[in-house]
């Protein structure tokens, strides 16, 4: 259904697509909030939720509460990235707006995440995606900002900073940004080789990076954030820091071509661990490893049909981090 009265005949130009499971809690205003944004966008625009078989009321609140969004039910848990890639594969706009259970929307989000898309378009470097600024739910404190690639503990691992205007980094964070469907869809969405979560959205951005398209930063649209919630219910503190481990090897692994920098990834592996351990930092880095490790067959698997089938490489590694550190 296109967002606006009498016009459900139009095409909408954006599909915001939200991926929920046991969001009950989160849903009523994050969901009104979101409504509310894309109607004062002013652009013919769909709202998708995709209930990855909750156990909780959610399916029976979007019913009761939101029969103008198109519900997709998952008769089995799928995870984060399968939702979103079939919310991805159903919609109907050229622009994606993904956005987590748990973001609560202002008034202009939509407007300013999908700005970028109705600018003048640059044919050498098309635009994949814009990612948003999102600040804790409670307290206003920077929860994702501006995230960049850079060398950090014998890898491709990440940094922010908080800029004031616009900036082109090589990550978009996929809990609250706009994406070009078509683009989206070619490189086949968020992977789920990195389920439950963590991590796809990096990976998706850097492999658009690589095929020389352009992510964008917009401090302009803000949107508050509970940030970790299904996951820390799910696995707790500590798990939850091995799965970002695992994921982020699991991304070097996939992504890196350079040999020069696969030599310094391998043989920073051992001192990595051994300095967690050495420093009191515990053992949960060195778990992230050894899960990692166990997956290995897969990754290489996923980063062989990767070589076959993304576009063609258009910027290397070492153009992508912005720059190199040594190993802290």
């Amino acid at each position: 259904m296109a967002g606006c009265e009498g016009c459900a005949m139009i095409v909408p130009e954006i599909s915001i697509v939200v991926a929920n499971w046991n969001g009950e809690k989160f849903l009523r205003e994050g969901l009104a909030s979101l409504w509310e944004s894309a109607v004062a966008a002013g652009r013919p625009f769909e709202l998708i939720v995709v209930d990855d078989a909750s156990s909780d009321g959610s399916v029976s609140l979007i019913q009761r509460k939101f029969p103008q969004a198109r519900l997709l039910v998952n008769s089995e848990n799928q995870r984060f990235a399968r939702a979103s890639n079939r919310g991805a594969r159903e919609a109907q706009g050229r622009i994606l707006v993904m956005v987590n259970n748990d973001v609560i929307a202002p008034p202009d989000f939509v407007s300013r995440v999908t700005a970028p898309f109705y600018e003048p378009p640059d044919p050498r470097h098309p635009l994949f995606a814009v990612g948003a600024k999102t600040v804790d739910w409670e307290n206003g404190a920077p929860n994702h900002l501006c995230m960049t690639p850079a060398w950090r503990r014998g890898g491709i691992g990440k940094e922010w900073s908080d800029p004031e205007g616009r900036c082109e980094p090589a990550y978009v964070q996929g809990g609250a940004a706009a994406y070009d469907r078509a683009m989206f869809l070619q490189l086949g969405g968020f992977d789920p080789l990195y389920s439950p979560g963590y991590w796809e959205d990096y990976d998706l951005s850097y492999r658009a990076a690589k095929a020389g398209w352009r992510t964008l930063y917009e401090p302009a649209a803000v949107a508050r954030h509970l940030g970790k919630g299904s996951l820390i219910r799910l696995l707790g503190a500590s798990r939850l820091e091995q799965l970002d481990e695992r994921n982020r090897l699991w991304f070097v692994w996939l992504n890196l071509d350079d040999p020069l920098l696969w030599c310094r990834h391998l043989l920073a592996i051992p001192w990595v661990y051994a300095r967690d351990l050495a420093t009191g930092k515990g053992t949960n880095g060195l778990m992230g490893f050894l899960r990692a490790a166990g997956g290995i067959a897969r990754v290489w698997r996923a980063r062989r049909h990767r070589h076959r089938t993304d576009p063609v490489t258009r910027r290397t590694d070492r153009e992508i981090l912005r720059k190199m550190m040594n190993d802290e």
